[in-house]
């Protein structure tokens, strides 16, 4: 049987494993994380991750531009998309304005 709500649902037996884990008397608390995701690591780690963290900034960037593309073919003017971005209208459309639909660029 499911315990179901509008965007999700999960078996009985998986509701009542999840409240146990809940339920579950907590361990003592690990020492503190430290600062920055990169302190812990080695040198070598650190170069490993690097081609991982600039793909995702890629993926990033793609979809930025993915939503400033519905934006724009909204008829939303590059002031409020800069804005928007915290950046100037100029900066938004030098920045965004390859492979976006064309528009006056109000």
């Amino acid at each position: 049987m499911l315990a179901a709500a509008p965007t999700a649902a999960i078996c009985r037996d998986c509701a009542a494993g999840a409240l146990k884990l809940l339920e579950a008397p907590r361990p003592a608390a690990p020492g503190p994380l430290p600062a920055t995701p990169w302190d812990a690591l080695s040198n070598d780690e650190l170069l490993e991750r690097l081609p991982r963290v600039a793909e995702a900034r890629d993926q990033v960037e793609e979809h930025l531009r993915r939503w400033v593309d519905v934006a724009r073919g909204r008829n939303i003017s590059w002031a409020v998309i800069g804005s928007s971005l915290g950046m100037s209208r100029q900066s938004a459309w030098e920045r965004f304005r390859s492979g976006v639909q064309p528009h006056s660029q109000t």
